[in-house]
């Protein structure tokens, strides 16, 4: 089932949530609607359900227009970040509800329902909980019946908000590896709303990036990291050091250093950020020929294999951060209060809008 959304708009009073939106997502993909608060991704997510209406545009599943259907009609399953369990059901009645609620005509007999109920619990791994009640499972168990009573009527389209937004880190890890694995064996087209970039990348085929309530980029969650849009994206996808500077023809001068800067090549002179990720910075006990910054280490994290440092630059002041591997932290020998000398392995320049010349 493919979803087409074409031109939605929507607001609250004078805030505006989203600002014509067009997108389209595949049959059988797994999108990540990502985004910082109030940019407009949950609010999306229920125009698609039929949840909310939108102020102008469409939505269409495989060619067929579902702008003015029910949320019953559009055939959606929807995962809601608190589960939204019945207490009073056991997990075996929480699943088949929503096929014991369907019309008398369309409602499957007890026999199908109780086989169609076991087909769901093996696929989540939960056989031997059918008879539990919610409050006698955990966070992440809750969550899996959750999903599975949204597949007992089979959507067309699995829609999931902030799904594991209530669990513990260590859950929620081994709940994006088991999502995962469960949409290869259970192609549904399906989108999820999450503010956890770490939860994007792990999952989606494709990453939608919203801010303001408007798409920033789209691509895989290689594209998005690696090809970053704009200083937006490179911001919001992890860590990352802004270096002040100037470029003119190629070359890029960020304080003493001087990069080339190929793709600028006809470009005048101007100010420019570069953006720069903390796994990108070489570190070295010497300046060298080539150039390099100078800092000052103000902080060390030794945990596991990546080693973080947080440096001074003695220049300017700024606070830069580094990722270096254990090998090479024990080769240098570092420690706090230690000068050493920066420099980009890799970095992406940005003319801001209201430079001057």
């Amino acid at each position: 089932m493919s979803i087409e959304i074409s031109n939605i708009t929507k607001s609250f009073d004078s805030f505006k949530a989203l600002s014509n939106i067009d997108l389209k997502i595949n049959t059988g993909e797994l999108v990540a609607l990502l985004g910082p608060s109030g940019s407009g991704k949950t609010t999306l997510l229920r125009i698609i359900a039929g949840l909310e209406t939108s102020d102008q545009g469409s939505i269409i599943f495989d060619g067929e227009d579902n702008t003015g259907k029910s949320t019953q009609d559009r055939k959606v399953g929807f995962v809601f970040q608190h589960y939204a369990l019945f207490k009073h059901m056991t997990v075996f009645e929480n699943i088949a509800f929503g096929l014991k609620v369907r019309p008398s005509k369309l409602r499957p007999g007890k026999e199908a329902i109780e086989k169609k109920v076991h087909e769901l619990l093996a696929l989540v791994k939960m056989e031997e909980l059918a008879k539990r009640y919610p409050a006698q499972l955990s966070g992440g168990q809750r969550q899996r019946i959750a999903l599975a009573r949204a597949l007992a009527v089979e959507p067309k389209v699995l829609l999931l908000d902030e799904p594991f937004g209530a669990l513990d880190a260590k859950v929620r890890k081994d709940l994006r590896r088991w999502l995962r694995k469960l949409h290869d064996e259970y192609p549904i087209t399906s989108v999820f709303v999450t503010h956890d970039q770490e939860e994007a990348l792990d999952v989606a085929d494709r990453i939608v990036i919203l801010n303001q309530g408007k798409i920033e980029q789209i691509g895989t969650p290689e594209e998005v990291y690696d090809n970053p849009a704009n200083p937006f994206v490179y911001n919001f996808l992890g860590n990352v050091n802004l270096f002040h500077g100037r470029v003119h023809n190629g070359k890029i001068e960020l304080g003493s250093l001087k990069l080339d800067a190929p793709e600028h090549t006809e470009t005048a002179d101007r100010n420019v950020v570069s953006y720069i990720r903390p796994h990108d910075m070489e570190i070295s006990l010497e300046a060298g020929e080539n150039g390099f910054i100078a800092a000052n280490i103000i902080f060390i994290r030794a945990v596991g294999p990546i080693v973080n440092l947080e440096m001074k630059r003695i220049d300017t002041g700024e606070y830069i951060e580094a990722e270096i591997s254990k090998e090479i932290y024990k080769k240098l020998m570092l420690k706090e209060k230690q000068t050493v000398y920066v420099k980009p392995k890799d970095f992406r320049v940005f003319i801001p809008e209201d430079y001057i010349i």
